[in-house]
């Protein structure tokens, strides 16, 4: 299973390794423990990371501090979408380049939409015509319903981008959204590993990390948005978490109204992870079907729980693994 992995990582064939799991799991520490043994850099796969503003909140690595070379962190500083598009095309042009230096990239990051793009490049619709503009008073998730059952249901209900890119290609092309469906093409050679732990800890992690953000000084971050226009964009985005605060704020500031925000963060949090475990058993079916189909050999998936398997272990396992010629 590992043959074609060891001998594309260690010899100088392009070789991405990618880490997801869902948030709150320990992705980023385990990336850097593996940076740590081998010649790597760190590739940013969360979409929160890739703003300035936004670093307490979205559990944004000290990455300036990092003997480790880190890319895509804080590359944009403006209220802006970063389509998957412009991700996809970037990325593999930075992963190109690690791989020319001799390093492993290492890719991690909870962004499904992003990791997905990776490995199935989106369709993009060939349109004419203006893009179509909504009140705010409509309901787009059921309009999109309406007009494309099977495509609504794979966007959530607070997913405007995604709702409003669906509706313009129906608008502008009179066909159905879910008709453009991507092909699975990543560019070169992985290794997908999903990191995972036991439901109950991941819950309690969660917890305790809202907490400890919260002291470092994520309502200070957050105020320092409130008369800016990122205040529409993180509703626009739904960043979990800072809309919470900026409801808090709005208020009275009570110890009541604080427990209530830190109730909702955390809830919020733990229901984005189970999102996360269901988009991975999504896309590992969908991996698993592309390469049955295709005969192709690209890519091999992994999974390893942090409950029963420390970092540490793991990723000297993996090292052994790659070492082997």
């Amino acid at each position: 299973m590992y043959a074609y992995i060891i001998m594309n990582s260690m010899s100088n064939k392009p070789f991405m390794f990618i880490v997801y799991g869902p948030t709150g799991v320990g992705k980023s520490d385990f990336a850097v423990a593996l940076a740590e043994q081998i010649p790597a850099e760190i590739i940013n796969m969360d979409v929160g990371q890739f703003y300035t503003p936004f670093s307490i909140g979205t559990a944004k690595p000290a990455w300036r501090e990092s003997a480790i070379p880190h890319h895509f962190f804080d590359i944009i500083d403006e209220p802006k979408n970063y389509t998957v598009s412009e991700y996809r095309k970037a990325l593999y042009q930075t992963v190109h380049e690690i791989c020319s230096r001799g390093k492993l990239p290492i890719l991690v990051g909870g962004s499904g939409y992003y990791l997905h793009a990776l490995l199935f490049p989106p369709q993009v619709a060939k349109t004419s015509g203006r893009a179509r503009e909504n009140s705010e008073n409509e309901n787009l998730w059921q309009e999109l319903f309406a007009i494309d059952p099977e495509r609504a249901a794979q966007i959530d209900k607070n997913d405007t981008y995604r709702i409003e890119r669906a509706l313009h290609i129906w608008h502008t092309t009179g066909n159905l959204p879910s008709h453009y469906k991507p092909v699975y093409k990543p560019e070169l050679d992985y290794l997908l590993l999903f990191v995972e732990r036991d439901r109950e800890e991941l819950k309690k992690r969660i917890d305790v990390r809202v907490h400890q953000m919260l002291e470092s000084g994520w309502i200070a971050e957050t105020e320092k948005i409130i008369d800016t226009p990122w205040k529409d964009f993180i509703r626009k985005k739904n960043l979990i978490g800072y809309n919470e605060i900026v409801d808090y704020l709005a208020g009275k500031k009570t110890m009541q109204e604080y427990q209530q925000m830190v109730t909702a963060i955390c809830t919020k949090t733990k229901q984005y992870a189970k999102r996360q475990f269901t988009f991975w058993r999504k896309l590992e079916r969908e991996i698993k079907k592309e390469k049955q189909y295709t005969g192709t050999n690209i890519g091999c998936i992994e999974t390893v729980n942090l409950s029963t398997t420390s970092i540490h272990a793991y990723s000297s396992s993996l090292l052994q693994r790659l070492a082997v010629r």
